[in-house]
């Protein structure tokens, strides 16, 4: 079976205000919690690889929780706040933080940081730059720049899988080229 790559971000497993901050339809943190980890179960098996890209718990104590929950190989690209996640990650396996802010993965055509870049390496030659923030003056931009906010508040809160973006993005050059 072909192993699935997805990406997301920006989770905030266990901060209840970024309901309110991110104007999110949960009631409270645990809804919001079990909501997040069904959603992600429901889409990334045991053996898939999911990019995490920032932001993923607020405490050790809901990092720890969380990730004995989750399906798939899981890699951490930091975001500004995910001291929770350096405390508690080397105890499982699957689970890695890459060192590197900017992860380039040229086999797969993407570029992978927290942080949303205006220039990134290959953008010239078709690369796509996929980045968190739940800032929501930085949707996707796909007419200017090949950019995706992967932000789980702009994806119904489900990591998706990178094959299934590219069609979609494919789709959208088709349209506009029209």
């Amino acid at each position: 079976m072909e192993r699935k790559i997805f990406v997301t971000s920006d989770t905030f497993f266990g901060r209840s205000n970024i309901i309110e901050i991110a104007n999110r339809p949960f009631a409270n943190v645990e809804e919001m919690n079990k909501v997040l980890i069904e959603n992600w179960n429901s889409v990334v098996g045991e053996n898939d690889l999911v990019y995490h890209l920032g932001n993923f718990a607020w405490t050790p104590a809901i990092a720890d929780e969380v990730l004995k929950e989750l399906n798939g190989d899981i890699k951490f690209i930091l975001g500004e706040y995910d001291a929770s996640i350096q405390e508690v990650y080397e105890y499982y396996e699957g689970i890695d933080i890459i060192e590197n802010e900017i992860v380039k993965d040229y086999e797969n055509k993407i570029v992978l940081c927290h942080w949303p870049l205006e220039a990134w390496p290959g953008k010239d030659n078709g690369i796509y730059h996929f980045h968190g923030n739940t800032l929501k003056d930085l949707k996707t931009d796909l007419t200017k720049m090949k950019r995706v906010n992967v932000c789980c508040d702009n994806w119904n809160y489900v990591p998706q899988q990178i094959k299934v973006l590219f069609d979609i993005f494919e789709d959208f050059e088709q349209k506009t080229a029209e």
